[in-house]
């Protein structure tokens, strides 16, 4: 059992949470610890600002999510996420591969010294983030950080070709998530020093695919970890691929669909309300530009059967 908390990994976590606030000027009101469910909150203030009112300050652990920090105080937030991810660190995710609407799209990352300022922007997993949320995060991000990170971006049409060309060679969509994950890496890697670790979202136990991403490492430290997206670097990683997939849905709708419809993301029942709906007006044909054509949404359409 640890000190701070029955959950030996957030006690631990929260100890180094301490002592490095402490380390940047700030007292912590030792008193104010509390243990709730999945957390450790508490509070500090600047030694420098005595009379002022204390910050509160919640972290978070489960297996399943990994750690997450509540706190109003942007540098607060910042000193302490700066625990997750060692600088240096280059990570990278991807965002639409279980949307049935638009492209899939892969990023990496990289948290190098001039990246920290970053933090303070509470970068955390673009899943518990609104969509205006990750656009306006990207937008900071493409503004004062473009030559941290790559983009790939795999448009329906290309997609849809290179899907239909791995499956006849016996291959499968993490074939295609691993030549684009090492697109990315490879971009970031060629034109950025400082590159200490590579931390990539696992998604496949695949060798050959994994090895793909490794060559493009280029010798570098790499990783393929579980829910790696508590990590900033990749965090910050599947912000901007979301934001690339949200722009593109975006772009598809202004342009392939004239703005008759607005593409949304996911793969339920109002994707495929929406999917008869496109179909109905411009013919099954149109599925290849706008949609993985490969997905049970667009296989089940009463004109599929025209496509083939």
């Amino acid at each position: 059992m640890g000190f701070y908390s029955k959950d030996e990994k957030l006690s631990g976590f929260v100890g180094k949470a301490y002592e490095k606030l402490l380390s940047a000027d700030f007292e912590v009101d030792s008193e104010t610890f509390k243990e709730s469910q999945y957390g450790v909150s508490f509070k500090v203030r600047r030694k420098s600002e005595k009379a002022a009112k204390p910050v509160n300050i919640a972290i978070y652990h489960t297996e399943k999510k990994g750690f997450s920090v509540v706190t109003a105080d942007s540098e607060i937030h910042s000193i302490i996420l700066s625990l997750l991810s060692e600088t240096g660190t280059l990570g990278s995710d991807e965002a639409g591969k279980g949307d049935v609407f638009g492209p899939l799209v892969v990023c990496a990352f990289l948290l190098g010294e001039k990246e920290l300022e970053l933090l303070k922007l509470g970068i955390k997993d673009s899943k518990r983030m609104k969509n205006e949320e990750i656009l306006d995060t990207y937008k900071k991000i493409q503004a004062d950080f473009p030559d941290s990170f790559s983009m790939v971006r795999i448009m329906p049409e290309k997609y849809n070709q290179f899907y239909k060309s791995l499956t006849e060679q016996g291959k499968n969509l993490n074939n295609l998530l691993a030549w684009a994950h090492s697109k990315a890496v490879a971009n970031v890697v060629s034109r950025r020093a400082g590159v200490t670790q590579i931390l990539i979202d696992k998604f496949t136990d695949n060798p050959a695919a994994n090895s793909l991403i490794v060559s493009a490492a280029n010798g570098i430290p790499i990783k393929f970890q579980v829910r790696a997206e508590q990590n900033p670097a990749v965090a910050a990683a599947s912000i901007i691929a979301r934001a690339g997939y949200l722009i593109s849905l975006r772009q598809i709708s202004e342009t392939t669909l004239e703005n008759n419809f607005l593409l949304i993301p996911g793969s339920g029942a109002e994707s495929d309300r929406l999917l008869e709906k496109i179909t109905e007006k411009y013919g099954a044909g149109i599925l290849g530009r706008i949609a993985k054509t490969h997905f049970a949404n667009c296989e089940k359409l009463s004109n599929y059967k025209d496509l083939i």
